[in-house]
């Protein structure tokens, strides 16, 4: 995770450089040349190539702690799930409490090692629900972050946070 941090950050720092190098400080803006958009555009090339790489590393790394399992989430707001997850990138979560803003269903996510054994699963659910959830393998914490259209609030969309825990079946 830090590599890729040090490796975006230098290929920035390297576009931002070359950009200033060439420019003249006494003009009032800054036109870059072909060359430095052309040397700008395979920086950030090379930097979606490395970021596609580690997030696919991550997610199949993620998926060796979830395959052939069921995590269990029960949330203090009372909001309980099992989520299984079929295949790399695809989950199914079924509501197990009264409690749900929409029907199971499966889903495509993107995750994210947020530390050593620590996931950030995202996921965009077919009725608009926008879930942001947190699984700590060491700790069995959960947190989830949940926003969904709804006119009137701020940015007509409404919003909960979950903190709770899980087990896996």
């Amino acid at each position: 995770m830090k590599m890729k941090t040090i490796v975006v950050t230098m290929l920035a720092a390297l576009s931002f450089a070359s950009l200033c190098s060439a420019a003249d400080t006494s003009a009032k803006s800054v036109v870059p040349t072909a060359e430095q958009v052309s040397a700008a555009q395979n920086a950030a090339e090379k930097s979606k190539i490395a970021t596609a790489a580690t997030a696919e590393k991550e997610k199949q790394d993620f998926y060796k702690h979830v395959e052939g399992k069921t995590i269990a989430v029960r949330y203090d707001s009372g909001f309980t799930f099992n989520i299984d997850y079929p295949e790399v990138g695809v989950l199914q979560w079924t509501p197990t409490s009264g409690l749900s803003l929409a029907p199971s269903d499966k889903e495509a996510y993107e995750v994210a090692a947020v530390g050593k054994d620590i996931y950030q699963i995202n996921w965009v659910e077919q009725k608009g629900i926008v879930v942001s959830q947190v699984l700590n393998f060491k700790t069995h914490k959960a947190f989830a972050y949940m926003t969904w259209n709804k006119e009137g609030e701020r940015g007509n969309r409404a919003s909960i946070f979950h903190r709770g825990s899980f087990t896996i079946k």
